[in-house]
């Protein structure tokens, strides 16, 4: 069997060698970037990976964090040759093996191997059930002696005079309720008092009367009208969002900060009809009034699979990746499209740096809704 090893040697000599030193049944994919791997694993995954540990752009630690979310058995070694501080992050991320320091070329060879075998080995299958022991046969019931059997009979009619309390309470249903006929309701209403006329008016102006006569209190002054207090988040007592002149500051602060760091041209958060909320840059040459509502419409599935799954934190992501622009569409709380928009003439889009920095965004904004 021929396994697929990718190394992201960066400037270390050690991970360069090892095209040669590796034999025929192992093919190596040699990249000097973290993000030229990335966009490789997509499509075609290997059974491992091994990349130095400081890379230009990308650190493999960020690699290793990023390579779970493509859900592929790709088996991830990093290597260090003199900084051994970052080994618990990186076995926290699920690292196969953290290599440091000086090693032999027969060292790094097996662990490879190793390595490359275990993405290989097929899954263990579930072991079934043991079957269930049929239930031993019910044994008859001993017969009564004749001495209890008669007692039982005597006993009987005793336990039929004397009902139980739940019997008693079960005897009461609204079918045993006797109403009083037409007759006696006709008797009692004869026979009731009524006020004599005119004695409600009567009381009514005597009452009147004497509340002129009284002086009457000094009037008390209305309460102040206190203004209320200006919403801090985006939801109010019953859920609802509420846009403040603080919240648009916030969350535009969050976009201006990643538009920055990734170098996009636009930045938009839309809404799930693909309206358009807050936009950091312009995309004026683009028909974006046309490409957010498809957009929209195919997140409305991808929200549907999510809560499927039952998956309220899930994060799902588009990529296009074009010969002028690179778009990058990710799902916020499944209320939200954040939408990014690179300008390949002007500075082109690194699918690691995009993930790492969109994800850092959406936590934020996030804490902002």
């Amino acid at each position: 069997m021929t396994y697929r090893l990718m190394v992201v040697a960066g400037a270390s000599p050690v991970l360069r060698r090892l095209p040669e030193q590796l034999g025929e049944d192992v093919s190596v994919q040699l990249f000097q970037s973290a993000d030229e791997a990335l966009w490789e694993m997509r499509t075609n995954p290997p059974e491992a990976l091994i990349a130095e540990l400081e890379l230009p752009g990308m650190s493999g630690l960020e690699l290793a964090e990023i390579i779970p979310n493509f859900e592929v058995p790709t088996r991830v070694l990093l290597y260090s040759p003199d900084d051994d501080t970052l080994r618990p992050q990186a076995e926290a991320a699920g690292v196969f093996r953290f290599l440091h320091g000086p090693i032999s070329p027969e060292e790094l060879t097996a662990t490879l191997h190793a390595a490359m075998a275990a993405a290989a080995e097929p899954a263990p299958a579930a072991e079934p059930a043991p079957a269930a022991e049929p239930a031993p046969a019910a044994e008859p019931a001993p017969t009564a002696e004749p001495e209890r059997r008669e007692s039982a009979t005597a006993s009987a009619p005793r336990a039929e005079r004397q009902p139980t309390a739940t019997a008693r309470r079960g005897d009461f249903t609204p079918a045993r309720v006797t109403l009083p006929s037409m007759r006696e309701r006709e008797a009692a209403a004869a026979t009731t008092q009524t006020p004599p006329r005119g004695g409600l008016a009567a009381r009514s102006k005597a009452a009147a009367s004497r509340a002129e006569a009284q002086p009457r209190p000094a009037e008390k002054a209305p309460p102040p009208i206190t203004p209320e207090p200006v919403p801090t988040s985006w939801r109010n007592s019953s859920g609802n969002l509420v846009v403040t002149e603080q919240n648009i500051n916030a969350i535009r602060g969050v976009m201006s900060q990643l538009a920055q760091d990734l170098g996009t041209q636009s930045v938009m958060l839309t809404d799930r009809a693909g309206m358009v909320l807050v936009e950091v840059g312009q995309a004026s040459n683009l028909p974006m009034m046309i490409v957010l509502p498809l957009l929209s419409t195919g997140f409305s599935t991808t929200g549907e699979v999510a809560r499927q799954l039952r998956e309220d934190d899930a994060t799902s992501v588009y990529i296009h990746e074009g010969v002028n622009v690179d778009l990058y569409c990710f799902d916020v709380m499944q209320r939200f499209l954040l939408v990014l928009v690179f300008n390949k003439k002007v500075a082109s889009s690194k699918i690691g740096a995009v993930w790492i920095n969109a994800k850092r965004a959406i936590r934020e904004l996030r804490e902002a809704f």
